[in-house]
């Protein structure tokens, strides 16, 4: 892998670098102006040998040159956020998913670009601005935050907080619970 990073990047350039091993991997390229911060998992892939694409929490698939790390292609994919991509590993065939119950599947539909610059740098400004705004908040999916609640409920309904409060009395004959 050394070998073909030398002759893809230069002897030198790589020489200068520390050993390649897991812990210490050659960042290559960095693909941006997507969003990831509403869901735990956003799949990134190849798409044959030029292109590399994401899913993202406006809804969208990025895709981008892998050579260049330009965007080339926007295309909204979901109502809410897109976490998987996968390309057919033969056709030009791609697989979406995301939070909306559906799985969808893509193809070319015309031999002209579709791509629009201007709409792209609308939705990757978007995309900074809610990822700032959205940096020091934690996303808890609503099926964890009921389970929280219930299981809130079951210790205060089975006598639990009674309970511990019995104890914090003994423990501290100051304590109360209503100051």
């Amino acid at each position: 892998m050394e070998d073909e990073i030398r002759e893809k990047y230069g002897r030198r350039e790589v020489e200068d670098r520390p050993v390649l091993t897991p812990a210490h991997p050659l960042l290559l390229q960095r693909y941006t102006g997507h969003r990831n911060s509403r869901t735990v998992i956003k799949e990134a892939n190849f798409w044959g040998d030029d292109f590399v694409m994401s899913g993202s929490d406006c809804g969208h698939v990025f895709i981008w040159e892998r050579e260049t790390a330009k965007l080339v292609m926007l295309m909204e994919a979901d109502g809410h956020v897109v976490n998987c991509v996968q390309p057919h590993p033969f056709d030009p065939i791609l697989a979406t998913s995301g939070i909306d119950y559906d799985v969808k599947l893509w193809a070319p539909s015309s031999e002209r670009e579709d791509f629009d610059p201007q709409y792209a740098a609308q939705v990757v400004g978007r995309n900074r601005m809610m990822e700032e705004e959205t940096r020091d908040t934690i996303t808890v999916p609503a099926s964890f935050m009921i389970r929280m609640l219930a299981s809130f409920n079951h210790l205060r309904q089975g006598g639990m907080l009674a309970r511990w409060r019995q104890r914090a009395r003994r423990n501290n004959p100051n304590y109360n619970p209503g100051a």
